[in-house]
């Protein structure tokens, strides 16, 4: 059984930083409201400095769910840059206005 017990959310916040450093990490999702089943897996958005091309992000993304795969973590993981974050809240219906209301940074 997968919870939100500290260790699971060290490991996610560990593992994104050893691939992208200096980055922000933001829990959303059922596990940020705490409405989660015990399947359910872990939504995060990683937020980088710089920006990233989206080749880059696919990647990233793989080697990083690949990683948690290895602590039996299901996620699913959104990665953008400052900017893109700035542009995106502002489009109504888009995800990343839920995000930044619901997410816990990690």
């Amino acid at each position: 059984m997968i919870n939100n017990n500290s260790n699971t959310l060290s490991i996610i916040r560990d593992t994104a930083h050893r691939f992208i450093p200096n980055c922000r990490i933001l829990l959303f999702g059922s596990r940020a409201r705490n409405d989660n089943s015990i399947d359910s897996d872990y939504d995060f958005l990683i937020v980088t400095k710089e920006p990233v091309c989206i080749q880059e992000k696919r990647t990233l993304k793989s080697i990083i769910r690949k990683e948690l795969a290895k602590f039996k973590i299901p996620a699913d993981i959104l990665i953008l840059s400052e900017e893109e974050l700035n542009s995106k809240k502002e489009i109504n219906g888009h995800i990343i206005k839920q995000v930044l209301l619901e997410g816990k940074s990690i």
